[in-house]
Parts: C-alpha cells; sequence; structure tokens
C-alpha cells in the first residue's frame, strides 16, 4: 500500500531535501506545497497520511495550519527551526504528534515517518 506524506514547507532547499531522504522508502509518495494555504488545499485534494509542517510559513501561522489539520483528522509531524521550548510545548499540545527541531538527523525523521506509517525500511 502507498501512503502519501505532504510537507508544509516554504524553502526549496528544505523540500528537495526531504523529498530525497523519502526516496530511501519505496512505499511513501511525496507531495509538497510553499505555503499554507496550498497546503490546506492539498491536503483536501490527496488526503495524505502524514504532513511534515514547518512553523514559519509566509501566508498562514504553521500553529493555524496544524489545527486545521487535526480538525481534518490528518496527523502532522512539525519540522521547526523554533527553538522555543513553549513553542515546542504548545505545537504538541495542539495536536502535533512529534516536533523535530531543524537542523535534524534525517535517522529520527526516517524514524518519525516509519512509526506513522508503518513504513518498511
Amino acid at each position: 500500500m502507498t501512503m502519501t506524506v505532504l510537507y508544509i514547507e516554504d524553502s526549496p532547499i528544505n523540500t528537495m531535501l526531504v523529498e530525497r531522504v523519502l526516496r530511501a522508502r519505496p512505499a511513501v509518495t511525496f507531495r509538497s506545497a510553499p505555503d499554507g494555504r496550498t497546503g490546506l488545499a492539498r491536503a483536501d485534494q490527496q488526503r495524505p497520511h502524514l504532513v511534515l509542517l514547518d512553523l514559519e510559513l509566509p501566508d498562514v501561522s504553521g500553529e493555524r495550519i496544524l489545527a486545521d489539520l487535526r480538525a481534518r483528522n490528518i496527523p502532522v509531524i512539525v519540522v521547526s527551526g523554533d527553538t522555543d521550548p513553549a513553542v515546542r510545548r504548545r505545537t504538541l499540545a495542539n495536536g502535533a504528534r512529534l516536533f523535530l527541531l531543524k537542523p535534524y538527523e534525517i535517522t529520527d525523521l526516517l524514524s518519525a515517518v516509519d512509526e506513522y506509517l508503518g513504513a518498511e525500511p
């Protein structure tokens, strides 16, 4: 079974990196969105099994996107460079399954995706 991961991230370099990393998981189909509004529209259209979400988006607060995805029952892993412990606690309290701090270890990202999708290495 193919599982879809949607990455909502405005940095093309970060998006390209995650796309390359997820190629290690043949059962994962990678999709991306460069901003929050596009991400929500693609989440509605594609019904991803998991969303990777950057909090610093150009158009909408990542925390707002998290709330909208939670209302759609789509699991979210936050991938952020925000080192504020209060932000981490708040996003986890508001429904994020995990908070990965950038820069993260590639193995940590793959482990998180594997855990939430049941993907095989």
